[in-house]
């Protein structure tokens, strides 16, 4: 599957081992777009609602904001990805 050309050729998941209670952070993801393009530093974080996928954010500390500097930016794509960068999550982490 693909939206509008966009097609997630490689994804790899690494879950987070050894890691504290309140931590929500569950894994680092690496996804490839159609064999071309790397996204790194995905992060699946264990919401008040579930699972979701955080993409890149750069903070700036003098504002205090942070700034996401990749992301997808129609909700097909949006949910393309996360559907299937948490079905590999779950996959790595019953593994």
């Amino acid at each position: 599957m693909s939206v509008k050309g966009i097609e997630i050729t490689e994804i790899n998941v690494h879950p987070l081992r050894n890691k504290k209670a309140d931590n929500p952070l569950e894994a680092f993801v690496r996804v490839v777009l159609n064999e071309q393009f790397v996204i790194n530093s995905i992060r699946v974080v264990k919401g008040k609602f579930g699972l979701f996928v955080s993409f890149p954010r750069e903070y700036n500390k003098k504002e205090g904001k942070g700034y996401n500097f990749c992301f997808p930016i129609t909700k097909s794509l949006h949910e393309y990805m996360s559907e299937k960068i948490l079905s590999e999550y779950r996959l790595a982490a019953a593994a």
